[in-house]
């Protein structure tokens, strides 16, 4: 048993990490023994998880009586992942993984932040508002991506995972599991007071964030977002336990330190700039310096203090889904090393001439509904996807069927999304995602920030940017494609479905700073 959850969260060895701070293996032991001391105070039996900043296990304990399983509850809807229940120290990692995925020098994001920026309103509970910002970001970083196969379960959004920080700099994350289910939070507006959660914040006690960055001082659409319902558990005396995974010290894994069109940020060494089936070396360099010299100027959305530049991943793909360069501004959530790549891959699919094909070859053709054209006649952002993707349509409005790509509201949870998880349940706990479509290797977003690339009108591939607010993406990725961009015909905002306009791309009122 052991040995096969250490497998499971066994760091991939082409994880990309850069850190001035690192957790050193007994600074780990510390928040693993006060995270067990805050749950025992308040009668949890738990399962308690460190990572670093990257998402890669430090350590992992389980108490005494704490469940060796938890069971999925979407609250309300469907579970569509195939399975009842997962290994409750997988869960713990998915939490604390997701706290440190999620966040920044510039953010702090618990996982009851990302339950609130994950659902179908946004505020959770609000009719007539679309999605979360983040909708669909769960199925990013799962173990079958070949970009950043961090998590089993992908990001979570059940309270009980928080950032780690030393001297103001992101270190990792802590996760706690004990109470059997493995959900989110469905009533924001209501305060709750979680056991799981007053043992996360009790092994955070010395490695809090700069409480400046931490998401209930952040607003987005002009709504604060939510942080946690606790404080944290007393201390108290630790329930003796069994050590599954570590402790040991946070590291470095190889990345590259460049200046980008003057912009300071990181290159990946699995992804150096080259050619591909249409663009030359030369045209992605363009387009990543394009958008790399736009983050300087582009006002962040989820940084503070106010006033901060943004801070994203940007990745250009080829005709194939393969990566053709990448750059990272120094210090931007790490979360957007997988999903920018998700971004591209999904305006690169939808918008081209086979996509309806494929979908049909790969036994999801129920999905080829409602006159969505999908033979390469429409170019698609991720934005018009992720607006066929809610389970209303048009986005946010009751009482009105699920889009295209969606399940419906009935059966639809953050665990059944559609298209979105149909396409890589089969390869979930695999390191294929989507066996049979090279081009989705690590799944589809269905949310901001991928463009598809045109040059001499022809699809040469797409640009997907992640990693902070999604109009921000939007505007960065669309300053990357000048020069590359759709035939103004052909953009999805051209096209109607159920006499509705899809969006094409848009971007914040007055960005830049």
């Amino acid at each position: 048993m052991i040995a096969a959850i250490a497998s499971l969260l066994a760091a991939p060895p082409h994880t990309v990490c850069a850190a001035d701070e690192a957790l050193t293996a007994d600074e780990v032991s510390r928040i693993l023994a006060q995270a067990a001391a805050g749950a025992a105070s308040v009668g949890l039996s738990a399962n308690i998880s460190v990572v670093d900043a990257e998402g890669r296990s430090l350590g992992l304990l389980r108490m005494d009586g704490a469940p060796s399983l938890t069971r999925f509850q979407p609250v309300e809807g469907a579970n569509g992942l195939g399975l009842e229940t997962v290994d409750t120290g997988v869960a713990a990692f998915a939490k604390a993984a997701s706290g440190a995925l999620l966040s920044s020098g510039g953010n702090a994001f618990s996982t009851r932040t990302a339950s609130f920026i994950v659902q179908e309103h946004f505020p959770p509970g609000i009719d007539f508002t679309s999605g979360g910002p983040l909708f669909g970001v769960q199925f990013s970083s799962v173990r079958c991506s070949d970009v950043n196969p961090v998590s089993p379960l992908g990001l979570a959004a059940d309270p009980g995972g928080f950032p780690l920080y030393k001297n103001g700099r992101l270190v990792g994350g802590v996760g706690v599991e004990g109470d059997g289910t493995y959900a989110l939070d469905r009533r924001p507006d209501l305060v709750d007071v979680p056991r799981e959660e007053q043992a996360a914040r009790a092994g955070q006690r010395g490695f809090e964030p700069p409480e400046i960055i931490r998401a209930d001082h952040i607003l987005a659409d002009g709504i604060r977002l939510a942080y946690t319902d606790t404080d944290a558990a007393a201390a108290g005396a630790a329930r003796p336990g069994l050590i599954l995974d570590g402790p040991r010290a946070g590291g470095q894994a190889p990345r590259t330190d460049v200046t980008l069109g003057g912009v300071a940020g990181q290159a990946d060494p699995r992804y150096p700039t080259r050619a591909g089936q249409v663009l030359s070396a030369g045209d992605v360099n363009t387009i990543l310096t394009q958008a790399a010299q736009q983050t300087g100027r582009t006002r962040a959305a989820i940084r503070q203090p106010l006033g901060s530049s943004a801070r994203v991943s940007i990745a250009v793909v080829d005709l194939g889904g393969d990566v053709l360069g990448f750059f990272q501004n120094a210090d931007a959530p790490r979360f957007g090393i997988d999903v920018s790549v998700q971004k591209g891959r999904t305006a690169l699919f939808f918008s081209s001439a086979d996509a309806a094909a494929a979908l049909g070859r790969l036994g999801l053709g129920r999905y080829l509904r409602d006159g969505v054209p999908l033979d390469g006649s429409v170019a698609y952002t991720s934005r018009a996807v992720g607006f066929l993707a809610q389970p209303f349509f048009p986005p946010g409005i009751p009482d009105t069927s699920e889009g295209p790509f969606s399940q419906p509201i009935g059966t639809w949870s953050i665990f059944n999304t559609g298209l979105q998880l149909d396409l890589i349940k089969g390869g979930l706990l695999t390191s294929n995602c989507v066996p049979g479509e090279p081009r989705l290797r690590n799944g589809i977003t269905i949310f901001p920030g991928g463009i598809p690339l045109y040059k001499g009108g022809r699809l040469a591939g797409a640009i997907g940017i992640s990693g902070d607010g999604v109009d921000q993406d939007d505007l960065i990725a669309a300053a990357g494609t000048a020069g590359f961009e759709a035939p103004p015909e052909r953009r999805s905002d051209q096209l109607v479905i159920r006499g509705v306009r899809l969006p094409y791309v848009k971007t914040p009122r007055h960005p830049e700073l």
